[in-house]
């Protein structure tokens, strides 16, 4: 009778919290569809390199100073001959239009320059033999021509400098960009011409609709393929049903928190939500196969046992997925801080919000027949591991023999993975087939290199400037050095000399400096930075040039490069900190020391195999894999929870027997499988994502998932069993 009462006591209580709890996961989905509405998308790719890392300050104090080059577009033409007066016209009359354009600020080419007092294009067009004499002759005395048009005058470079303001920007960008592809398509049915956009305004406005489209379709393809996995491993369309609400609202309120927080989706945090929805569908599943074990239970408090038996698991796995975007949290870069701030809310916050949501669904559809009968049906028939339990049979056969093959692979991928330098390439986010970098490819092959290096000298004095161009062109090998030594008449001429924009990129504002600018032939960062040191060593050793006179080597190659370099380190010791606190919060949990270092030994090698392969294969730890490797291994943790999470709830942590290893594997390797999967498919998505970096980042994740999960059913029992508290080997007589 006391049984009785007490049960009954249990089901008030649910009863009249239940509509509690359905008008909190309400509000939940109603911050979430607000945060919807207020959602941004981030395409300043510079804003990555945002710290206080030195050379940052110095690409700042350059862009502040003078005109950069991040508000270029470049406008790639090819003809028969720009000789030809009907080519010459139809670009003339693109170029005249293009200015008139709101937001274009010039249009830098050929047809600027002048040559003998004269436009080196004069109008009307000269005859074809008469312009082609006259452009040879250019070549030769023009230095900035060999810059903007080939020798053979097939090629030619219009750089269009746009104005963007602060907010709207995307949009007017967009339109700027619209009309000049309109303009460039009449001038090529007017000459026969090819015009091709490029520049960072081009790749912006690219990145700007690669955004929304990915997060669409990443989210889209997360949820269908979690849906479809839990189908196939509960093997009911209904039960399948009942794992979507969590997550689906995990994953809005992730996105509708960016909202209204002000935080920006952008090309690193975009792979946030996605990670979050298979996080939130892995929970969902691992609740409904508890569910199905406690199938002989009245359907309420079923629901409520089997909840409060995986959620202690459930929650440690946010926590430690927390602690590894905590440690990117702590990186000088500011949108991989931000990406570590959000992950950690996100993280924590989806875990409340599946928990939640699945209560409340399960307990309500719990009054409807048909979903006792279903759970019965799962109960009855347990979901098949694919055979890979078989993995945990071999493992507890040569405990020993596995567990020991496995340090030594971890000491030798540790080793490796210490040694994978850090690379790093501006064109890394982009796809071969990408128009932007197609573009800047073929300018660099026909034409002149596209990156600029630039010297700032503190002084105007035309000596001085042509001193340092010297120098710089002596170092380079470049012809093209371009600076205020070429004007004639020096600063002072400048103005009557060449068109403002033009003008703004030799002097600063404030007429106190001059900038030497050098183009070279992007490959990496390494290579940048090893011509950069290069010149500024020759500068140092330059007799005449005082330190002071000659401010660092900068520029985005060399600024990005440099501080790629500091990043990469503090993201590869994030994954330090990530491991250490997975370990502290462990030992927290099941105040086991032994049990808390073992169960790193399964997490690790993932990691550590993956970094040791990437040094052995030449590619180098860059940010895409860097920060993959981190995030993934406070993901992968979930596994191995879960199996702790089984041998705590069986009494089996403090003392390892083979019975209590064979039992909790047998009953958690169905769900880890599932949720492996819900992982590993769910990541996919991020293959047909337009930036190169998210698909590299949904790669490195993916095979982090798969070794964890093999980790976990070979390794782990193998090495709970050889090195575990008061382990049956330790007290078994007879050899193995």
């Amino acid at each position: 009778m006391r049984q009785a009462r007490n049960l009954a006591a249990v089901f008030a209580v649910l009863r009249s919290r239940l509509l509690l709890l359905w008008l909190l996961t309400g509000l939940i989905a109603v911050v979430a569809v607000t945060g919807m509405f207020r959602l941004r998308f981030d395409d300043e790719l510079v804003r990555f390199f945002n710290s206080d890392i030195p050379a940052y300050q110095d690409y700042v104090a350059l862009g502040r100073a003078f005109e950069g080059d991040g508000n270029d577009v470049i406008a790639f033409v090819e003809a028969s001959d720009f000789a030809d007066p009907v080519v010459a016209a139809a670009m003339s009359d693109f170029l005249l239009d293009a200015q008139f354009i709101p937001g274009v600020r010039a249009a830098l080419s050929p047809f600027i320059l002048r040559f003998d007092g004269a436009p080196l294009f004069p109008y009307p067009p000269l005859p074809q033999d008469e312009m082609a004499a006259r452009l040879e002759a250019a070549q030769a005395q023009v230095p900035m021509l060999g810059r903007l048009l080939s020798a053979d005058r097939q090629a030619m470079v219009v750089i269009m400098p746009i104005t963007e303001r602060a907010e709207g920007g995307q949009t007017d960008r967009h339109s700027v960009l619209t009309e000049l592809a309109r303009l460039g398509a009449r001038a090529e049915a007017a000459s026969g011409a090819r015009l091709q956009l490029s520049g960072y305004p081009v790749l912006r406005d690219e990145v700007a609709s690669a955004l929304i489209r990915d997060i669409v379709l990443l989210n889209t393809l997360g949820v269908v393929v979690g849906f479809a996995v839990a189908v196939f491993a509960l093997r009911s369309f209904r039960l399948g049903l009942l794992t979507l609400p969590g997550p689906a609202l995990s994953v809005a309120l992730g996105i509708g928190l960016h909202g209204h927080l002000g935080v920006t989706i952008n090309t690193i945090t975009i792979t946030l939500p996605v990670l979050i929805l298979v996080l939130a569908t892995s929970d969902a599943i691992h609740i409904s196969f508890e569910r199905g074990r406690q199938a002989g239970r009245e359907s309420a408090l079923a629901t409520l046992r089997a909840i409060r038996r995986v959620a202690v698991a459930c929650v440690f796995a946010a926590v430690t997925t927390a602690v590894a975007f905590g440690a990117l949290a702590t990186s000088r870069s500011e949108i991989i801080a931000e990406m570590g701030a959000m992950g950690v809310l996100l993280t924590l916050s989806s875990v409340v919000t599946v928990l939640l949501t699945q209560m409340v669904v399960l307990t309500t559809a719990g009054r409807a027949d048909w979903f006792n009968t279903l759970f019965k049906r799962l109960h009855d028939r347990p979901p098949a591991a694919f055979g890979l339990g078989r993995l945990t049979a071999l493992a507890l056969r040569r405990p020993r023999l596995v567990s020991w093959v496995a340090l030594v692979v971890l000491a030798f991928s540790t080793w490796a993975y210490s040694q994978a330098g850090p690379r790093y390439s501006l064109l890394d986010t982009l796809r071969g087939d990408s128009p932007v970098r197609q573009v800047f490819s073929q300018v660099e092959d026909k034409l002149a290199p596209v990156s600029l290096m630039h010297v700032v000298v503190n002084g105007t004095d035309s000596a001085l400037v042509r001193q340092v161009a010297e120098v710089v062109a002596r170092e380079t090998g470049s012809t093209n050095v371009q600076s205020l030594a070429s004007i004639e008449g020096g600063a002072a001429a400048l103005a009557d000399t060449v068109p403002e924009a033009l003008a703004q990129r030799l002097v600063s504002a404030d007429g106190t400096q001059a900038l030497v600018s050098v183009p070279f032939r992007y490959e990496n960062g390494e290579t940048t930075l090893a011509l950069a040191d290069r010149l500024e060593a020759a500068l140092a050793a330059e007799p005449g040039l005082e330190p002071g006179m000659i401010a660092a080597v900068t520029g985005l190659p060399v600024m990005s490069a440099r501080v790629a370099g500091v990043i990469l380190d503090e993201i590869n010791r994030s994954l330090l900190i990530a491991l250490g606190g997975v370990a502290l919060l462990i030992l927290a949990w099941l105040r086991n020391l032994r049990v808390a270092l073992i169960s790193l030994i399964p997490n690790m090698l993932p990691v550590t195999l993956i970094g040791g392969w990437l040094m052995l294969s030449g590619s180098g730890i860059e940010f895409s894999n860097g920060m993959a490797l981190t995030v993934a291994f406070g993901i992968a943790v979930d596994d191995t929870l879960h199996v702790l999470n089984r041998l705590r709830l069986a009494g089996g942590v403090r003392r390892i027997t083979r019975e209590g290893l064979e039992e909790a594997f047998g009953e958690v390797t169905p769900a880890l499988v599932t949720t492996s999967l819900v992982l590993f498919f769910g990541m996919s998505g991020s293959f047909l994502a337009k930036n190169l970096g998210v698909a590299e980042f949904g790669g490195i994740a993916m095979s982090v998932f798969v070794l964890a999960l093999l980790a976990d059913l070979l390794v782990l029992p193998a090495a709970l069993a050889a090195f575990g508290p008061r382990s049956y080997l330790r007290t078994r007589r007879t050899p193995e």
